[in-house]
């Protein structure tokens, strides 16, 4: 009977155990998109200098938008290597505006709009 009863104390000890919320402390998150982290991850996102490559993955995306403004500088190029490449390419017009898009080359050069230009910046 004795064993009964510890054997019942013990399950029960270790149940209330489990049932008990752990805290863990979370870490804040650097940045909520990927796209933005500053963390040199293999198959990540990086910072990269602006090429000509780059320039000309914009100017496919410039074409397509429909406005009279001229681009006025790249802001920041991010780059991921995939199949080819992706662009994240934030950039500014003459009339003030901030834009940023994502642009896919193949390994082929062709270069593709995976993501339409959007207004604002993609990392704050």
């Amino acid at each position: 009977m004795k064993k009964v009863i510890l054997v019942t104390v013990f399950s029960v000890a270790a149940l209330a155990g489990c049932s008990q919320k752990s805290e863990v402390p979370t870490q804040p998150q650097e940045n909520a998109n990927p796209i933005c982290s500053t963390k040199n991850l293999t198959g990540g996102w990086s910072q990269s200098e602006i090429t000509p490559e780059a320039k000309q993955a914009l100017n496919a995306v410039l074409g397509q938008m429909n406005t009279s403004a001229e681009l006025k500088q790249i802001l920041s190029v991010r780059t991921q290597v995939v199949a080819g490449l992706n662009y994240a390419i934030e950039f500014e017009m003459d009339n003030g505006e901030v834009w940023n898009t994502i642009v896919y080359r193949s390994l082929q050069g062709d270069i593709e709009m995976t993501q339409p230009a959007q207004k604002g910046l993609l990392c704050s």
